[in-house]
Formats: C-alpha cells, sequence, structure tokens
C-alpha cells in the first residue's frame, strides 16, 4: 500500500520505538539497494529466476506460542526487524511485545519494498536483521528462490482467511493487505460538472485527456501493482507479441497524454489536483486507503471527503513477514510474527500504516472504515505468474515509453 509496498498516505514516520541503526548500516543496505537495482533495472527486483519446486528450505522453526501464551526470552535479547520505511506501529504495542517475552525490538527502515528485498537477498549470509517486513505478492518469488526465508507456521494463522496465505511452504506470513487504485479529486470532477470515470477503459476518453498521473512499474510498487491491473482487466498476460492487449490500453493511455513519474510520493504530492497535491491532475494512482488521510473534520459524509476511489481499478496487496534464513533470533523472530497476529498489532495497523488487518474480527477504526473504500472484488493475478512474466512485462511496458 508498499515509494514502498505502502508509501505511508499520511507522510509520518515511523513511531519506531529503538533505532539504533549505525550510519554504517544504512551505507551497507543503500550501496547493496544501488548494486541490485543497477543490475535489475528497477528497485522492483532483478532478473527472475525460474521457479524451482525442489528447493528446500531451512527446517521449519518449531511452534512458538502455547495455549496463547509467547515464551520468554533471556536478558538483553533484540529482535531486528528490517521493514520497508513505511513501516509504522505504536510504541505502546512495542512496549507490550516486550512485557509479555523479555525481548526488545529495533526497527531498521530499508527504502522501499523492492530495495528491502534486493539488500536482503544480497546480504543474507551476514544478515541485517532476523524478521523481514513488507514484502509483498510480486516480489515472493524471487525471494523464495533464493532461500530468503526460514519457514514458520504461526499458530495466529487459524484466525486468517485462506485466502491470505498464498505460500503453502508458509516461508512468510500474511500480516495486511490493502488495495491499489486510482483516486480522483471530488472537487476538480464537481467544478467541471464531468462524471468520474467508471474503470480502467476510461481514462482513455478524450474528456480525460491529461488527467491520469501513474508511477513508473519499474520504481514503484503502486505503479507495478497498476501494471499488474491493466493486464488483469484487459488480458494478453502470456502473449509475448509485439501487441498483447494490455500494451495496447497503455498505448492508448499515452496516446492521452498519461503522466508517468517515478514514485508515489511525486504522483500524489506533485502532480496529482486533490487536496494534498500541488499539480493539476485529478486522477492518480493510490490507494484505497488514501482518503483517511486526508479527512480532518471526521464528521462530514464519506462521499464528501476531498478523494474518492475507483473501486473496479483496485488491485489486492498482501503485505508478509519472515524469519529471515540468516536470523541471529530466528525463535524470537517468530514470537515477533507471532505477535503481529494478535489483536493489538493488528488493531494499531490502520491507523498507522492505512492498510486492513488480516486477522477476521480485528475492530477497524471508525474514521478508518468511514472513509476507506471497501474494495469487494480487488483485481489479482497469482504470483506464480508475475513472477514467470513481470520482467518481461516492465520491459514491454517500457517500450512505449522510450
Amino acid at each position: 500500500m508498499t515509494t514502498t509496498a505502502r508509501e505511508l498516505i499520511s507522510g509520518q514516520p515511523s513511531p519506531a520505538r529503538r533505532r539504533r541503526l549505525a550510519a554504517s548500516t544504512f551505507v551497507i543496505l543503500f550501496l547493496v539497494a544501488s548494486i541490485a537495482t543497477g543490475c535489475s533495472g528497477g528497485s522492483n527486483g532483478g532478473s527472475q529466476s525460474s521457479m524451482n519446486p525442489g528447493y528446500e528450505p531451512t527446517p521449519t522453526i518449531a511452534p512458538v506460542l502455547a495455549d496463547g501464551v509467547l515464551p520468554r526470552f533471556p536478558e538483553g535479547t533484540v529482535v531486528r526487524v528490517v521493514a520497508h520505511d513505511s513501516f509504522a506501529v505504536s510504541s505502546a504495542v512495542l512496549d507490550e511485545f516486550t512485557a509479555l517475552t523479555g525481548a526488545e525490538v529495533e526497527i531498521l527502515p530499508a527504502g522501499d519494498a523492492g530495495t528491502m528485498v534486493n539488500a536482503a537477498i544480497l546480504t543474507k549470509d551476514d544478515s541485517q536483521g532476523d524478521v523481514l517486513f513488507g514484502i509483498d505478492e510480486n516480489l515472493l518469488a524471487r525471494a523464495f528462490d533464493e532461500g530468503l526465508f526460514q519457514r514458520f507456521i504461526a499458530g495466529g494463522l487459524n484466525a486468517v482467511p485462506n485466502s491470505f496465505v498464498v505460500d503453502d511452504q508458509h516461508r512468510v506470513t500474511p500480516i495486511d493487505h490493502g488495495d491499489v487504485c486510482v483516486n480522483f479529486d471530488r472537487s476538480w470532477f464537481a467544478e467541471r460538472n464531468l462524471p468520474v470515470p467508471g474503470d480502467l477503459r476510461a481514462f482513455t476518453d478524450s474528456e480525460y485527456r491529461s488527467a491520469l498521473a501513474v508511477e513508473d512499474p519499474s520504481s514503484s510498487t503502486p505503479g507495478l501493482s497498476f501494471l499488474l491491473a491493466t493486464i488483469a482487466t484487459f488480458g494478453g498476460a502470456e502473449d509475448t507479441g509485439p501487441n498483447p492487449a494490455w500494451l495496447q490500453y497503455w498505448r492508448d493511455l499515452k496516446a492521452n497524454d498519461v503522466a508517468v513519474v517515478d514514485s508515489w510520493e511525486t504522483a500524489y504530492y506533485s502532480s496529482f489536483s486533490g487536496s494534498s497535491g500541488a499539480g493539476n491532475r485529478p486522477l492518480v494512482v493510490s490507494y484505497a486507503s488514501s482518503p483517511p488521510a486526508e479527512v480532518l473534520d471526521t464528521s462530514i459524509p464519506a462521499d464528501a471527503s476531498p478523494t474518492g476511489v475507483i473501486a473496479p481499478t483496485c488491485y489486492r496487496q498482501i503485505e508478509f513477514a519472515g524469519v529471515l534464513s540468516g536470523a541471529q533470533q530466528p525463535r524470537a523472530a517468530a514470537a515477533f510474527i507471532e505477535f503481529m497476529l494478535m489483536r493489538s498489532f493488528q488493531q494499531d495497523m490502520p491507523e498507522q500504516m492505512y492498510v486492513y488487518p488480516v486477522v477476521d474480527g480485528t475492530p477497524i477504526p471508525e474514521a478508518f472504515s468511514k472513509y476507506t473504500t471497501p474494495v469487494a472484488e480487488p483485481l489479482t493475478l497469482e504470483f506464480q505468474l508475475v513472477a514467470a512474466n513481470r520482467e518481461r512485462w516492465v520491459a514491454q511496458w517500457a517500450s512505449v515509453f522510450r
């Protein structure tokens, strides 16, 4: 939801309880990420190796939850959580984990989701952390091929719908979900008495010329999700020819003067005409959860919020956490993942990261629930299909915008 799997809509920094990350570690992460990005042509991952069904991950970490109780760890135990820059959790919630387990949490911000995963792969033999949080479906296959995670079956998965559990080997655990969607500036359309576009196809109509801003899928997670939304909608996913249906749609968007920018921040804050933006484009690729971040007066009706969401454009994103293969504290890492599925953490996420919890029955804050657009039937593609074709799809897309 992930510049990141979730470039944080509020623009606020993560309220991490402890950040003891030395400057040298930041340098290592960004140097490694730069090398990986240079090799891959984008921050969303390098060339895809083929899926390897014979790959055997490290042995499963034994369950850490006993009768709903987390284990205690020796004094001085620290769980290092590598996360994208939009990771945010209340200090009180991290304090609760420490009170329950005796282990403290150190948050290591590592850039956007693609940069984070690239860096984790290239440092897996000398791991920077114990847990990695914020990887989404579009990055899973490469991480699995590289043996990035240990197996761990969280007891808390019993309360998570099966639709969120995409890895049957349990190398990662689903933590939250959201939807990348086209947002619209209500006032722009009202002032011009224009109808809001109803679906992806409408963006190619002449009345919406120069209206849409999107992110480059080679450098932005929401940009990649929007590309996948167009493939899921128009088809031609496995068409290697010069003119698959989805690519023709992008040619039509280009002819209608779509703006392609490098990141979510640029699209939302510089190109978008909405209350958070300084631009002149009333349509932007963002999130279904963008509207609540812009509502200052929670008494106004939901349909009067400054920003709206076009639900048929929405593509589902799930974020996962996993125990890194080089973790120094694998059982404490597993305990933290278990904790992330508990009520306090799940309930904290909507207002901290503007995402939905995956655990059934988790209470949602009223303002978040009121102003976030529910997406009953989001667009999706199987992550294995994305893994096998993503590099080609991005290259085909880039051929249109050279």
